[in-house]
């Protein structure tokens, strides 16, 4: 919310967002050479990682009853898991 107010800060979140996108493409580059993943549009689904992960994470945070960590979880893998190329079933860990 900072950010909205300060431009100093909207620089500092946007840096942050762009390595975090960084860091999303790199590990599905990552599993793309290795053969774990299919070719795919990684900076889109870096995009759509981050804003799973975003709105999830606020409805977590809020403790909302209806998303529960396994729920957040399976939803996002469910949605990358097509353009992946994996099982739409989130693994054990």
């Amino acid at each position: 919310m900072r950010a909205l107010r300060d431009g100093t800060a909207r620089a500092l979140a946007v840096d942050l967002y762009d390595q975090l996108h960084a860091w999303v493409a790199g590990t599905v580059e990552r599993g793309i050479s290795s053969g774990e993943f299919t070719a795919c549009d990684v900076a889109a689904i870096g995009t759509l990682v981050l804003a799973l992960c975003d709105g999830l994470g606020i409805r977590l945070m809020l403790d909302d009853p209806r998303v529960d960590l396994a729920t957040a979880q399976s939803t996002v893998w469910r949605a990358i898991a097509p353009a992946l190329g994996i099982s739409p079933v989130f693994p054990e860990v």
